[in-house]
C-alpha cells in the first residue's frame, strides 16, 4: 500500500488512483530559453524514480511533461540573441530532451508545447469568460480570483477584499497575495503574437498547464508534480482556472512537490556565479552518480549540491559495482556450506523492506539503506566463496528488478566511439607530443564539430559523445 504526502491536504494519504491501476501523472516541464540546470536535473530525476516505482508496482502510468516555448523570458532571450522565439525554443527543447536522455530519464508519453495548443488555450479562456471568471481589461484578459471561493486551498493564501481587482501581468510574481492573474496578454510592439477575440497577444504562463492536462490526460488526473517554488502562484492558479469550469472536481487528486537544490548551501543564481548546466555536470560526473546523489535524499527535502556529496554518491556506487562484480565472478557450483534458504530468506526480507520504504512516500534514502544492509550481510559470504552460482544469479535478479526504478545500479551500454574519431584522437595526441599546439587545437575543434567532447586527464585522453 503506497502512501504519498499530498500538498493539498498537508498530510500523507493512501494512494488510490481514480481509475483502478491507471495513473495520469503530469510534471511541470521547462521554459526553454536557455540550457537546463542541475535544479531541473534533481526535480526530473526524482519524479522519474517515482514514476518508475509506480510502474514497478504494476500501475499503468501515462506521463506528461509540458514544454513552455512562449513566455516573457523567452521573448527577452530571443531579442538579446537577435533570433525568434521558435528558433530559440526549438534549440533548447532539443537540448532539454537530450539532457533527459543522458540523465537516464524515461521518455514521457507526451511533451506538449504551448505554441502547438494556442487554439485550445483561447477556447479555454473563452469558457472562463462565459462563466464569469475572466474579464478583459486594456485588451488583456485576467482571472478574477474573488469569483473562485476555494482560492488558496493549496497554498493557504487568503483572499483580501482590499486586494480584490488588483491585477498582475507578470507571470512569476513574488507577492504572497491573491491577485487577479493574466490569462491572455496583449502583445507589445515587436513581440510575437497570435490573433484572438481580444486582439493580438499570447497566453499567460498559468493557463497552459490546465489546457494541456485536459487535452492529454483528461479532466481529472491522479498526480501533478513540480518543484516547491511552483506551488504559489503557478499551481494555485492552475487549480482556480481549471476547477472554475471543471465538471469533475478536484482536477488533481495528489499534489507532489519536490525540494529545491542548493549549491554549497546557497540558492543557485547566475549573479552568484554558481549556475551549473546539466551539460557541464555530465562532462564531469557520470549520470549514474547524479541519479545516486538525487536518490540519496528524499524528494521533498532540500538537497545540497557539493563536491563532497557527489564524491560520496560516487563512492556508494562503487561499493555496489564491487558487490556486483563479486557476484558475477562466483564460480562455486552446487551446494556450499551456506544454506540456500538463508539467501532466499534474505532476498525476500530485503525486497519487502525495500518496498516498505518506497511505499512510505517514496523514501529513496531508506530504500537504499536496505540495499546496503543486504550487501553487508552477503559480502562476508562472497569473500569466503560461500555463495554458489544460482544464489549469485538470484541476488543479481533482485538488483536488476530494483534497478528498473533507480536506473543507476547497472551501467548502461557504452556507445562505441567511431573509427574516424579514434583516428583524429591519435593524430591530436601525436600533434601534442610534437608540441604542435595549434594543429592539436584544430583537431579538437574538428572532433567537437562531429559531436564529441574530448578531455585530457592524468590517465590519458577521454572521448565522450555529446
Amino acid at each position: 500500500m503506497i502512501k504519498v504526502y499530498n500538498s493539498l491536504s498537508k498530510k500523507e494519504e493512501i494512494f488510490k488512483p481514480l481509475k483502478d491501476k491507471k495513473v495520469a501523472f503530469y510534471v511541470c516541464g521547462p521554459t526553454v530559453y536557455g540550457p537546463g540546470h542541475i535544479g531541473h536535473a534533481r526535480t526530473y530525476i526524482a519524479f522519474d524514480i517515482i514514476r518508475r516505482y509506480l510502474e514497478y508496482k504494476g500501475y499503468d502510468v501515462r506521463y506528461a511533461m509540458n514544454i513552455t516555448d512562449i513566455h516573457d523570458d523567452i521573448i527577452t532571450a530571443a531579442q538579446m540573441q537577435k533570433t525568434d522565439i521558435f528558433t530559440l525554443g526549438n534549440k533548447y527543447t532539443k537540448m532539454f530532451l537530450h539532457d533527459q536522455n543522458n540523465l537516464g530519464i524515461k521518455k514521457a508519453n507526451f511533451y506538449p508545447r504551448v505554441t502547438e495548443n494556442i487554439k485550445e488555450i483561447i477556447k479555454f479562456i473563452q469558457e472562463l469568460e462565459e462563466k464569469g471568471f475572466a474579464y478583459e481589461k486594456d485588451d488583456s484578459v485576467y482571472f478574477d480570483v474573488s469569483k473562485f471561493k476555494d482560492y488558496g486551498k493549496l497554498s493557504g493564501i487568503k483572499i483580501k477584499k482590499a486586494k480584490t481587482g488588483t491585477r498582475v501581468e507578470t507571470d512569476k510574481y513574488e507577492r504572497k497575495e491573491a491577485i487577479d492573474f493574466v490569462l491572455w496578454k496583449k502583445a507589445k510592439p515587436g513581440e510575437p503574437f497570435w490573433e484572438s477575440p481580444w486582439g493580438q497577444g499570447r497566453p499567460g504562463w498559468h493557463i497552459e498547464c490546465s489546457v494541456m492536462i485536459k487535452k492529454h490526460l483528461g479532466e481529472q488526473i491522479d498526480i501533478h508534480a513540480g518543484a516547491i517554488d511552483l506551488l504559489f502562484p503557478h499551481h494555485e492558479n492552475e487549480i482556480a482556472q481549471t476547477e472554475a469550469i471543471a465538471k469533475k472536481k478536484p482536477f488533481v487528486k495528489y499534489w507532489l512537490h519536490g525540494g529545491l537544490l542548493m549549491i554549497n548551501g546557497q540558492k543557485m543564481s547566475k549573479s552568484l556565479g554558481n549556475f551549473i548546466t546539466i551539460e557541464q555536470v555530465l562532462e564531469k560526473w557520470d549520470s549514474r552518480v547524479i541519479r545516486m546523489f538525487v536518490a540519496s535524499s528524499h524528494y521533498q527535502s532540500k538537497l545540497n549540491w557539493s563536491e563532497r556529496n557527489l564524491l560520496q554518491a560516487k563512492k556508494n556506487l562503487e561499493k555496489i559495482e564491487e558487490f556486483i562484480e563479486k557476484l558475477k565472478t562466483q564460480n562455486v557450483k552446487g551446494k556450499t556450506t551456506t544454506n540456500s534458504k538463508q539467501i532466499e530468506s534474505l532476498i525476500r526480507k530485503s525486497k519487502k523492506e525495500f518496498e516498505v520504504a518506497m511505499d512510505d512516500n517514496f523514501n529513496t534514502p531508506e530504500a537504499l539503506a536496505v540495499l546496503f544492509e543486504m550487501m553487508k550481510s552477503i559480502n562476508p559470504l562472497l569473500d569466503k566463496n560461500k555463495i554458489d552460482k544460482k544464489q549469485a544469479k538470484d541476488i543479481l535478479e533482485f538488483l536488476k528488478n530494483i534497478d528498473k526504478i533507480f536506473n543507476f545500479i547497472f551501467p548502461g551500454k557504452k556507445e562505441a566511439i567511431p573509427e574516424q574519431i579514434k583516428e583524429l584522437v591519435k593524430k591530436r595526441e601525436k600533434s601534442r607530443k610534437d608540441k604542435q599546439w595549434q594543429k592539436a587545437d584544430e583537431i579538437r575543434k574538428q572532433i567537437e564539430q562531429l559531436g564529441f567532447n574530448i578531455k585530457d586527464t592524468a590517465n590519458g585522453t577521454e572521448v565522450k559523445k555529446r
